[in-house]
């Protein structure tokens, strides 16, 4: 078997099965997410298992696939008072979304009748269905599907339960990166963004300065999150992640004190630039955009019209302020840091 090849298939098939459906955002997800999501959760879970001694094509391949059904979760389902509905597992249940498209995951789906199913759960029965097309052995492939089925965890686990679960390092790793990456970090910030200025620009309009100064209570929200984590490596990457938050905060804090220079120059202009782009976020495509272009017109610009030497230190300031955010961004994504 042509391992880099199949990974590819397996890719392609992954993000071909998010484009099926034609809605964009529902709750906190819209299209592009799920698979920017997808491809950064498996780099932290691969990055994971190297300093865990995890099996990392295992990770690999289940990372690849662990969201493969998501796209079927529509709102949240409510009882007659309007209260979210959970499963016995503690896990939220939501409205199915058909996709408009077909292709052999929607088929499986269908098949094994996965509607009202927890997206973890028919991701696991889609995975074992997948890989059992290829040449993998059946204990990677039952061991994959298991590694899919763990990366939720529910709520009211007994200890006995748990061990059964999480009895394999990789099934604690992806729980792990799957929980870190929309809560803390650059990449939790990302989300955060876009959530709060979509729902402020549907209500009318988006408030710069008091974003930034409310930004702790989400930041230390998190830090829940990062104490709770399974392993060791993961609890140490979430702090850095959440160390970070915080700094950028008190960067971002400190830089409406010369709004002028920063909207244009600084972090306050990274985040008026998420705002403007808010309708339909492509991760990597915003931060291609941001590291190509938008930095490199702000250096232009500090070339060119910034001739007063006081403006031209702040504003040289601020984009090394954003040269750094770019780069621990780009570590992030990568699972590095």
């Amino acid at each position: 078997m042509n391992y880099s090849q199949v990974l590819n298939e397996l890719e392609t098939l992954v993000n071909e099965t998010f484009t099926l459906w034609e809605h964009n955002r529902v709750g906190f997800q819209w299209r592009h997410y799920t698979w920017n999501h997808t491809m950064r959760v498996r780099a932290t879970s691969m990055e994971l298992g190297r300093r865990e001694g995890g099996d990392v094509k295992l990770l690999e391949v289940a990372g690849t696939l662990h969201d493969i059904t998501k796209r079927y979760d529509g709102d949240f389902k409510t009882d007659a008072e309007g209260k979210r509905v959970f499963t016995p597992d503690g896990f939220w249940l939501n409205e199915p979304l058909t996709p408009a498209g077909q292709n052999i995951v929607t088929e499986l789906y269908n098949k094994h009748n996965l509607h009202g199913k927890v997206h973890h759960e028919s991701g696991a029965v889609i995975t074992e269905n997948i890989l059992a097309m290829y040449d993998f052995e059946p204990a990677f492939v039952e061991a994959a599907t298991a590694v899919v089925f763990a990366h939720l965890k529910p709520t009211n686990l007994t200890e006995e339960n748990f061990k059964l679960l999480y009895n394999r390092i990789e099934n604690q790793i992806l729980y792990d990166a799957d929980t870190m990456d929309p809560n803390v970090g650059y990449t939790g910030f990302f989300r955060n963004i876009h959530i709060h200025a979509y729902f402020a620009l549907q209500r009318g309009s988006f408030d710069l300065e008091d974003y930034v100064r409310n930004l702790p209570r989400w930041i230390n929200s998190k830090q829940e999150f990062v104490d709770k984590l399974l392993t060791e490596s993961s609890r140490e990457l979430a702090q850095g992640r959440q160390d970070r938050n915080q700094q950028l905060f008190l960067q971002m804090v400190d830089e409406l004190d010369d709004m002028e220079i920063n909207r244009k120059y600084g972090l306050l202009g990274i985040i008026e630039y998420f705002v403007s782009e808010n309708e339909d976020p492509h991760f990597l495509n915003q931060l291609d955009h941001l590291t190509n272009e938008w930095l490199p017109q702000r250096k232009q610009w500090l070339a060119e019209e910034e001739k007063n030497a006081s403006a031209r230190d702040r504003a040289q300031s601020a984009i090394d302020r954003v040269e750094n955010f770019l780069t621990l961004m780009t570590r992030e994504s990568k699972g590095e840091i």
